[in-house]
């Protein structure tokens, strides 16, 4: 067993107090003001000293180990940051960060008594929780409907996986272990993030507002880039005060054949479901289609339908503290990776107990930062669920062959990547494009104005 992480609040106070880091002081007697240094790694004149602190702080937590672990200063900074965020005894009293000569925030520290029942566990989710990939206890039982159906021509389709040697028996306790675990407690309790966003009816009050804010589109050869100001204008109805807000386009595949596409504009989510009433007023419903409406092949139909049989209450995504969450509330298993192909072999599954973060704004931001310095590939932001069988599988099938696939993706993370895109490809082709802008966008002043509006660093 390692040592106890120290507690956020001791631990600042006393590193405030050493006066080893530049920049990093109190700004009252008192000692319940404090400012810290906040450059963005794009300034020329950032240093090794402007993350010192957040290093110190990835090291005391136990994130990271030197010589040992790759250095991530951004990691180590936004980790910082989120710990802060998190604790009550912190509140940000002034943002600098965009002041030129001396970027900056000032926290002021709103108590020090002890935190009851504080431990190294409370502070153990600053960063997005990472999944828990391991399956729970399986259930040997299927109903004897099912079994009966399902036994004479299992073998001829890709539901669920055959080892050599395994037995239809051991085959049909998977089958009963997918749609009827025995961890199934379904939970409705699950509420939006800002309550402010639902009026007494239970509809959502800013979804229709910010589906109008949504800017169009840019995209293929005539991409119009915005100037400056008509970008600063498009973000306000991305991040509003700082929070992710997004649309969603939906695709919905019964073994590779796209069978629905659809685009959702309730901004805190929606639910994936069959047949069941909603029990989520604020999120936006999307109903399965029937198989038979669909698919011509009557063993496929008859899969599907086993699958959609189980759904219950569906899976709900939502958008919450900014990141993208998910939560099973059926019997039937959903798996999750964010590409169609998924490089690791382990199953993500999400969780019928609590939200399952899939994706959120931080790691998108990190990742966009990353492409527009062409120090990696495009994002990865698409959500791509398996419903009711273990992805990726032993057998490496491809997601064509699972019977029912759904790809998520977030708008606003799109409209980003192709402006993104868009910006990075007219810089490179400059000599051959006269921008008739008097504010010209450029890949730094989009970083600048998406850091600003995230409120990520």
């Amino acid at each position: 067993m390692g040592s106890q992480k120290p507690l956020l609040c001791d631990w600042l106070i006393e590193q405030i107090n050493s006066g080893l880091y530049p920049g990093l002081y109190w700004l009252n007697a008192e000692k319940t003001r404090f400012q810290i240094p906040w450059k963005h790694r794009s300034r020329h004149d950032v240093s090794e000293d402007d993350f010192k602190i957040f290093e110190a702080w990835a090291i005391a937590s136990g994130r990271y180990k030197p010589g040992i672990d790759v250095p991530d200063p951004i990691v180590w900074k936004r980790n910082f940051r989120s710990a802060l965020n998190r604790k009550k005894h912190f509140h940000r009293v002034v943002d600098s960060r965009n002041n030129s000569e001396r970027p900056h925030l000032i926290y002021e520290i709103r108590s020090i008594g002890q935190q009851s029942g504080a431990s190294a566990e409370e502070e153990s989710e600053e960063v997005s929780p990472a999944i828990d990939s391991a399956s729970p206890g399986l259930s040997s039982g299927s109903s004897p409907n099912v079994q009966g159906t399902l036994e004479s021509s299992l073998r001829d389709m890709t539901i669920f996986d055959w080892e050599s040697g395994g037995s239809e028996e051991g085959t049909m306790m998977e089958l009963g272990a997918a749609l009827y675990p025995s961890d199934y407690a379904p939970d409705y309790a699950v509420a939006p993030n800002n309550l402010s966003q639902i009026d007494p009816s239970g509809q959502p009050t800013a979804g229709a507002d910010a589906a109008c804010a949504m800017p169009l589109a840019v995209e293929g050869p005539n991409m119009v880039i915005p100037n400056v100001g008509e970008f600063q204008t498009q973000m306000r109805g991305y991040f509003q005060n700082g929070h992710l807000a997004t649309e969603f386009e939906i695709t919905i595949y019964y073994r590779g054949k796209r069978v629905k596409e659809q685009t959702l504009k309730n901004i805190n989510g929606f639910r994936l479901f069959y047949t069941s009433e909603s029990k989520f007023p604020y999120l936006e419903d999307l109903q399965f289609p029937e198989a038979a409406s669909c698919l011509t092949d009557q063993q496929q139909i008859m899969y599907t339908n086993v699958l959609l049989d189980g759904m219950g209450q569906g899976l709900t995504v939502e958008v919450n503290n900014n990141q993208i969450c998910a939560q099973r509330h059926g019997n039937c298993r959903t798996f999750w990776s964010m590409t169609e192909n998924p490089s690791s072999k382990e199953p993500r599954q999400i969780s019928s107990r609590e939200l399952t973060v899939l994706y959120d704004l931080p790691q998108f931001h990190q990742e966009l930062c990353a492409f527009l310095n062409s120090e990696r590939g495009s994002p990865q932001y698409s959500i791509w669920l398996c419903f009711g069988e273990l992805w990726p599988d032993c057998g490496d099938r491809p997601w064509s062959k699972k019977m029912i696939m759904v790809q998520v993706t977030p708008i606003t993370f799109k409209l980003l990547h192709e402006l993104a895109h868009g910006v990075g490809a007219s810089s490179l082709t400059g000599d051959s494009i006269n921008l008739q802008l008097s504010d010209p966008l450029s890949s730094s002043s989009l970083l600048s104005i998406l850091e600003q509006c995230m409120d990520v660093e």
